[in-house]
């Protein structure tokens, strides 16, 4: 497994079982770091005197290239907590994507967007992010309590160890105003089946660049992972 992130890891890892499955073939992975939050097996076992295929290192680019399989089969969470209904997560991501591509750092005048979108059909708002020194950040939690919205935050906003505690209540809510990391896309596709919002502008940038995820993602996706409104 590469040194990757944690969503980053579920891509390849998930696009090892499509194949396997389209194979019609056995699978077996090295032990990669959060394998043993999820349900069963999902290392498989080798066997004496069988040749083995390395699947290349891929993420997004072969995510809707079959639709055989359930990503909620594959990805069970040991440790399912509970949400309440109606619950939207909200998600910001920053740190290593400003050296990344700075157009993946999403303004504040899209989450206003997208929260005016929910904010009737929800019971609870919960910011998720990995940077609290974002400005659209500190801007929805202004805009929030300004107009006397209740909200909680991640623990991931204190303590980037806890990954996996985030992960799992976004996996749980009903609606996720997302972000472009992996880490919140492959929460959207695991536990509850989810009303899932994108930035627009992010999308089209995207797309003038042939990222064949975003492309899919935009022409309907599958039942795994696709779009509810892009603003």
């Amino acid at each position: 497994m590469p040194p990757c992130g944690f969503g980053n890891r579920l891509l390849y890892y998930y696009n090892l079982r499509q194949e396997a499955k389209e194979r019609d073939c056995k699978f077996l992975s090295v032990p990669w770091s959060g394998h043993d939050y999820f349900e069963g097996d999902l290392l498989g076992k080798p066997e004496l005197n069988e040749e083995y295929e390395v699947l290349n290192f891929c993420l997004g680019d072969r995510f809707y290239k079959y639709n055989n399989l359930s990503t909620r089969e594959v990805f069970k969470l040991k440790k399912k907590p509970r949400v309440k209904d109606n619950t939207c997560a909200v998600h910001f991501r920053g740190t290593d994507f400003h050296s990344w591509n700075p157009d993946s750092i999403l303004d504040s005048q899209y989450y206003y967007d997208a929260i005016e979108k929910v904010v009737d059909q929800v019971s609870d708002f919960i910011l998720f992010t990995d940077d609290e020194s974002l400005r659209s950040y500190a801007n929805v939690i202004e805009l929030l309590d300004r107009h006397g919205v209740d909200f909680k935050t991640g623990e991931n906003v204190s303590n980037r160890s806890h990954y996996i505690k985030d992960f799992a209540i976004m996996s749980e809510c009903d609606w996720i105003i997302s972000s472009p990391s992996t880490f919140c896309i492959t929460s959207g596709f695991i536990g509850k089946s989810k009303k899932i919002i994108h930035s627009k502008k992010w999308i089209k940038n995207r797309i003038d660049k042939e990222d064949v995820f975003w492309k899919d993602l935009y022409n309907g996706g599958n039942q795994n992972y696709s779009l509810w409104e892009v603003i």
